[in-house]
Formats: C-alpha cells, structure tokens, sequence
C-alpha cells in the first residue's frame, strides 16, 4: 500500500504529458508577469500596508516590505527551478508528485484550493466590502451592499470571472493586462502623489523606538510576516507553466519578477503612506482619519486623488478575483489527467478551452462568496500557502539529491522540515510570546541541528548536474532550508485555531483521496495511457516504467531494455525485465 500512496511520477511521464498537451502554449513572458503581479498588487498593499506602519514598524514599513520581499526570494528559487524543470499544469501538486509521491502530491492540490479559489471568493467578499465604504462616506446607509450572510457582490465578481475564463485564456490574457496595467498605475500614481504630499517630519524617526510589543528593529520583522502575505500569489504564475510558451526558459523570470516588482511597488507605496500620516496617528487631531490610502490624501487635503485611489481599489480588486480563480481550473486539470479527480474536469473543448473544470469550480465558488463570512478562513488559506512552499523547498532538495542517495537524501530533508517545525514554534511561543527562556533555548538548539542535518545532507549526498541552460537555485540545500525555517516561523505567528483548522483540511485530502484518487489514479498501470500516445506500443512502455517504478531510476529517459514480444504486458514482472536484459 505504501508503494502506491507514495509511487512518484517519472519524468518519462511529465515529458510524454507535454508532447500531448490540448492546452494552447500562448502566454509570453510578459503575460505571465501580468498573472503574477496582478494577483499579488493590490489585495496586500491596499489592506496591509496601513496596519504594518501605525502598527508593527512606522516608516520602517518600507524596511518591512524589503525584508519580506527577500524571504519570499528564498521560496522563489525553488518555484524558479522547479517550474523550469516540470513546465506543467498544478506548480506545488506537479512538483510533489514527481519528488514526493501521489498522498502528498493530493494534500498539495488542496493546500492551493485554499490560496487559489477560496483566497479569490473571499477577496470577492472584501471587494463588496470596499464598495461598500466609499458609498457610504457622503452618508447613508448601504449595507445591504456587503450583507455578512448574503453577500450578492460578492458572488458577482465571482460569476463575472467564471464568464471571463469560460470566455477563453485568449480574451482572459488581454483582460488581465488591461486591468493590471491600470492596477501598476494606480499605485505609481499613489507613489508619485503621495511623495508630492509627504512631510519630511512624518518620516522622523524612521525607526521608531520599541515599545512593547512594536517598532525598533523588533517591528520591522513583524512588520515583514505581516507583509510577507502581501506577496502570495507570485507562485500561482507556475500554474500556467502548461500554456507558457518556452516555460522552461520564460518561468524563472517571471517568478523573480512578479516578487521583485511587488517588492518595489508595495515597498514605495508604503513610504509615501508614510510621509503624509504620522505613523502615531493618536496625536492628529482628527482622531476619525483612517490610516490608509484614501485617508491620507484626506489628511493633506487631495481631495481628487482620493477618488482616484478610491476608484483604483473598487476598479482593479476584482483582477485579483479572477486571477486566483484563473488557476483553479488548471489543477483540477492536472488532477483529472492523473485520475485523482473524475475525467470530467480534465475535459477540453474545441477551443483549447477547460470549459466544465471552469464552470463547476466557477459555480462552487460563487456559492461560497455568497454565503461564507471569508474572516475565519483569511489565516486558514495563510496555513495552506506556507505549507505549500515548504513542499515545494523539499521537492527542490530533493530532486537535486536523490538520484545518487535515495534514502539518505529523503531522510535528512525529513528531518530538516520536522527540527525546522519544533525550533521556529519553540522560538516563537518561548521569546515572542514570552514563555520560558528554557524554551528558548531548547528552540535555539532545533535550530543548531536543523542548519547541522543541512550541512551533512551537502556532504553525504552529491547533487546531480542537472541540464544544460536550465535554471539552477543557488546554495542548495542550505537556502530552501533557510526558506523552510521562515515559512515555518510564520505558520508559528498563526493562531492555534487556524492551524488546527489547517489540519483538518489536511486530514480531508487523505481522505478524499482514498476515497477514489486511490483507485482510481493513473499511475496504477504505469500512465500507460499517457505514453501509448507517444510510444510505439505498451509492450515497449511497460519494461521501462516497472523498472522505474521499482525505484532504480526517478529522472532519467526511457533506458530499460524492451520485452520479447512473447511476454504478455499483463504479466510483466521485474523479474521477467531482468531476464529480458
């Protein structure tokens, strides 16, 4: 049973699975930075940014964002040289089938349901929600706009992205640039207005002095976890890797220039909110200003930029909605190809178009901004996106490392994410929250033997060379543990009801997938449907996946010796491929 929960899919397969790819390659470079900062601007720098400066760092805010940016660079790497070397539908569930195994790969496909469709229902909710403020800020009541039980905006925008994407990738693509262009000039406009604006003494002291529980040095990295989730989506650009053109050489850019574009724009955006509010906005007169955007060009009195913030928030908002459905569909795809999910979400059209995935999880959707209060989900769907790129560091490691020491190499990266776990959560219940300073120490010691079990794994297990102008990620395995540890330290911030929660949902993927992914999956007869598209026959398919479905060979081509033609496929055995050879 453990070989089949934990059976891995072959590159032989990825490779064939590219060759018969229905969905049209037509997004460039370009648009592919559009998905990636579209999705990404806009939700974090509007809702975050005041809270990050009057509440964790002051000005420093910027400092904030620039560190948050960095760690997020730490996970990107390993997106960058994944993406290029499984240029295919489903980002983390991809990856961790190929390294990790079907179960994991399972409970990945659901950790980003959770950032892809449920974050876009829920920021659909907080779009009615904006909609509602500006409407009532000349008086009147219009709360029927942003209802908490029956939220129709709400599940308009759904079912206006659902239309959108059912429309075809060709016309969403143009949408999405349109509206991300208009989104990148809002917040320039913002940057540019907003220093226009700025009082030098409002800057002054940049770093505020520490208090209890903000500023100093302290608030800058509290600040940084609080925007460290002004830069989720940047992954999501790895979904598209099945319809990018070129991806193996176009998708490292775009990872790295979806995280350092939104470094730039929510890092300067950030400064100029600062220099026109006082980061204590105890102290101004007008106790009811609100300390965001719209507030501040309300304080100095630009009257015209805030409707042109207003209009920017409530106009491009529902880009991040359609981006973060826009992925949906796509791992459902993924999922139905490997017979984790029924066939019908994997159907395509004739217009290269996933029409029933997109209409199903599209409808689903639009139920849930309906009817459910997004507030208790936000740190649930925080949950599964750090858990995702833990996954994807290990599978990074891993598909470096395991082809020369197999059990070694999965062993120590075990051991990396489990001391990883125990030292950040000891570090940050014992020194943040104020336990005990045996605690602490005792966290500073997992921390010790997470960097020592790193540090063996370089030296015990050799790396592969990898192919040639492919992206490589620099200082593996000493980064992506360094990723590791800071996901795991944010997941540590998170409250104990929402990692519970994490855990639930969690503990349903298993169960799902045992409920029919089990019985169901491709790779029970070796994704001999898959290769017999590319491949001659099956008995010249199946030698070579036994051999490396038995675990000789994970990354390499299609090696293994064909069989007689007197051997049935259906009795094939190891033991008949090494008589063969």
């Amino acid at each position: 049973m453990l070989h089949h929960i934990f059976r891995t899919k072959p590159m032989e397969v990825i490779e064939a699975e590219e060759l018969k790819e229905e969905l049209p390659r037509e997004l460039g470079l370009w648009d592919l930075i559009a998905i990636g900062v579209g999705g990404t601007v806009g939700s974090g720098v509007f809702a975050t940014t005041g809270d990050i400066i009057s509440g964790a760092a002051g000005p420093a805010a910027f400092l904030s964002w620039v560190v948050a940016g960095l760690a997020c660079v730490l996970s990107g790497f390993a997106y960058m040289e994944m993406s290029s070397l499984i240029p295919s539908s489903g980002s983390t569930y991809a990856y961790s089938y190929h390294v990790l195994g079907e179960l994991p790969a399972a409970i990945a496909a659901w950790l980003l349901t959770l950032e892809y469709g449920m974050s876009g229902a829920g920021v659909a909710r907080s779009w009615a929600q904006k909609v509602q403020e500006w409407a009532e800020e000349n008086g009147g009541s219009y709360g029927w706009l942003n209802d908490p039980s029956v939220n129709f905006l709400g599940c308009l925008v759904m079912v206006v992205s659902t239309v959108v994407l059912l429309g075809g990738l060709r016309f969403g693509k143009v949408f999405i640039n349109v509206v991300t262009v208009t989104k990148v000039a809002v917040v320039l406009f913002i940057i540019v207005a907003g220093f226009y604006a700025s009082s030098s003494d409002n800057l002054k002291p940049f770093i505020p002095a520490r208090d209890d529980d903000k500023f100093g040095v302290q608030g800058i990295f509290l600040g940084a976890s609080q925007a460290f989730f002004g830069f989720v989506g940047f992954d999501e650009v790895c979904c598209m890797a099945a319809e990018a053109r070129n991806p193996r050489k176009i998708m490292p850019r775009a990872v790295i220039g979806t995280i350092l574009g939104t470094m730039f724009l929510s890092s300067f955006a950030s400064l100029a909110l600062a220099g026109m509010l006082p980061y204590n906005i105890a102290t101004l007169t007008n106790s009811t200003v609100s300390y965001s955007f719209t507030g501040g060009f309300d304080h100095v009195g630009y009257s015209t930029a805030k409707l042109i913030v207003h209009i920017g928030e409530c106009g491009t908002m529902p880009i991040v909605v359609f981006i973060a459905f826009l992925a949906q569909p796509r791992l459902l795809y993924a999922m139905s190809v490997d017979g984790l999910l029924p066939k019908v979400f994997g159907k395509v059209d004739a217009n290269g178009n996933l029409f029933w995935s997109t209409l199903i999880s599209g409808t689903f959707l639009a139920l849930v901004a309906l009817l459910v209060p997004f507030s208790t989900l936000w740190n649930m769907v925080s949950f599964g996106i750090l858990v995702s790129f833990i996954m994807t560091n290990c599978c990074l490691i891993l598909v470096r490392t395991r082809d020369a020491s197999p059990r070694l190499s999965y062993s120590l990266t075990g051991a990396i994410v489990a001391l990883a776990c125990a030292a950040m959560f000891l570090f940050q219940k014992a020194y943040v929250v104020g336990g005990s300073d045996a605690g602490l120490v005792v966290g500073m010691v997992f921390l010790a033997a997470t960097l020592a079990t790193a540090a063996v794994l370089f030296a015990k297990c050799p790396q592969n060379s990898g192919e040639a102008n492919m992206f490589r990620a620099p200082l593996v395995p000493f980064v992506p543990t360094l990723a590791i540890l800071v996901n795991w330290y944010l997941i540590a911030q998170l409250d104990e009801k929402d990692i519970a929660r994490g855990c639930i949902w969690i503990a349903a993927a298993i169960v799902s997938y045992f409920l029919y992914g089990f019985r169901f999956s491709a790779g029970r007869d070796g994704w001999a449907a898959t290769l017999a598209h590319v491949m001659p026959g099956l008995n010249e398919v199946r030698p070579s996946m036994s051999y490396m479905m038995s675990g000789h060979d994970h990354g390499s081509t299609l090696k293994a010796p064909l069989l007689p033609t007197a051997v049935p496929a259906t009795e094939m055995t190891d033991d008949s491929i090494k008589q063969a050879s």
